[in-house]
């Protein structure tokens, strides 16, 4: 089994930039609260794009990398609907 922790750092803060991102985008009034939290919630979801490597053992980084940050862009409210739509068909 590899050992897939060096490739979930570039994960981590590729979720991180593109959760910012979102962020800074939107129209919502930003609170330190509100960018920490996101932060933290991005990074986590970068972290789990790590399940890649679950199907994929030898997906290179650039994969996860996609993974995390599409995961990001998605938040975790837009993960839930996207789950809530899986599992209903």
């Amino acid at each position: 089994m590899e050992n897939h922790t060096s490739s979930l750092l570039p994960a981590v803060f590729a979720a991180l930039f593109a959760g910012m991102g979102t962020l800074l985008a939107s129209e919502e009034k930003l609170t330190w609260r509100i960018v920490v939290g996101r932060a933290l919630s991005s990074a986590a979801l970068g972290a789990a794009a790590g399940a890649i490597f679950l199907w994929f053992p030898n997906a290179p980084t650039a994969a996860l990398v996609g993974v995390a940050a599409s995961l990001a862009s998605l938040g975790t409210s837009g993960l839930e609907k996207l789950l809530q739509l899986v599992a209903k068909k």
